[in-house]
């Protein structure tokens, strides 16, 4: 073997060593840049960050200032063996008062929860015999459609329907996709 063999031999092995050592840092960068926009896009979807609100607090979120109102149980007026053994409807209320007007984009996914001290949550739902809600007092979903003028105080209220052992703890949650990964978390109203 030639000395010009042997330092090309030497050079090749030199390169090969140097390719492997930018492999272990190239590779975690590139996955790094391909899944960051979709880490991004899927805590769009998830509530991650809560921020505590006390009892009474007015909030802004969404360009709009929050209040919870109050939660309470509805045991008058449902249809005997209507609902499934040991569930009990729950009705959240909170006064909004309308800041940013485009609550189409403002306001688009959003979502109110209640959770318990395990972690579990519940999604509103509609319940079987129990009365409609009066007149101007809306849900989330439909505000967004409401056309509700910048300053405009409105009622939501969002119906669930949970079980017995946990409504006396359950604090409600709001989310919206402008927001997220940050989402509300309510205080009990005693």
């Amino acid at each position: 073997m030639s000395i010009l063999d042997q330092a090309y031999r030497n050079s090749e092995h030199r390169w090969y060593r140097r390719s492997l050592w930018a492999l272990i840092a190239i590779v975690p960068v590139s996955l790094f840049t391909i899944s960051y926009g979709d880490y991004v896009e899927m805590s769009r979807y998830t509530d991650l960050y809560p921020a505590q609100v006390a009892a009474g607090e007015v909030k802004h979120y969404g360009g709009s200032d929050w209040q919870f109102y109050g939660m309470r149980k509805v045991e008058e007026g449902i249809r005997p063996g209507s609902l499934p053994s040991g569930s009990v409807p729950v009705i959240a209320r909170f006064l909004v008062e309308i800041g940013d007007t485009n609550l189409q984009e403002r306001w688009l996914m959003c979502a109110i929860r209640l959770t318990d001290k395990a972690g579990r949550s519940w999604s509103p739902t509609s319940i079987p015999g129990m009365r409609p809600a009066k007149e101007g007092i809306q849900t989330c979903m439909s505000a967004i459609f409401s056309g509700a003028q910048k300053g405009t105080r409105i009622v939501i209220e969002e119906r669930f329907l949970v079980p017995v052992a946990v409504a006396d703890e359950l604090r409600p949650t709001l989310s919206m996709y402008s927001e997220r990964p940050n989402y509300l978390k309510f205080a009990r109203m005693e």
